[in-house]
């Protein structure tokens, strides 16, 4: 009995934070109302669109002349990293005389209605167009057009998506 009512209390206790956490989420990054997440990691220039939902543990971030742009009715799954830093290939890691690590940005563009699997990276520089689907698991080093289904690492074209098409008005 007493092991029941401490995990009542933890839940509760969890909830609260998750709920303080995630109204300091929306105050700090503008979110609109309409965005739906949870335990989500947000950290730089962020713009996320009306009716987009980001599930569990979904991290977004940026570098600081760099933004990470998502559109709205976006589908994001769990586990998903967004980011628009990454370490500059000539100098990946520190040493003696560069004790800090050069970065790469690139903005992240991602349009609207798409939906990203879960475990997905995208990576900086990646446009993804409106009505895309990337598959789970899938690392996007590139461009991925409007209504294209990709997949794998690196994700690769599998096919474009005929029955979006009916749910827009610009068809391709």
């Amino acid at each position: 009995m007493t092991n029941q009512i401490i995990k009542r209390i933890a839940s509760k206790i969890l909830r609260l934070a998750n709920q303080y956490s995630k109204e300091q989420l929306r105050t700090r990054f503008n979110l609109p109302p309409t965005v739906s997440y949870e335990f989500l990691s947000l950290e730089g220039n962020i713009l996320i669109g009306d009716h987009t939902y980001l599930n569990d543990y979904t991290r977004v971030d940026t570098g600081v002349s760099s933004k990470v742009v998502i559109g709205k009715h976006c589908a994001i799954g769990r586990f998903v990293h967004i980011t628009s830093k990454t370490h500059n290939l000539s100098q990946p890691t520190t040493d003696d005389l560069h004790p800090e690590i050069a970065e790469h940005e690139a903005d992240v563009l991602i349009g609207d209605f798409v939906w990203i699997g879960d475990k997905v990276t995208v990576l900086p520089g990646v446009q993804i167009g409106s009505y895309a689907i990337i598959a789970a698991h899938a690392v996007v080093t590139s461009n991925v057009k409007p209504f294209e289904i990709v997949g794998g690492v690196p994700a690769r074209h599998i096919r474009f998506n005929q029955q979006h098409y009916k749910y827009s008005s610009d068809k391709g």
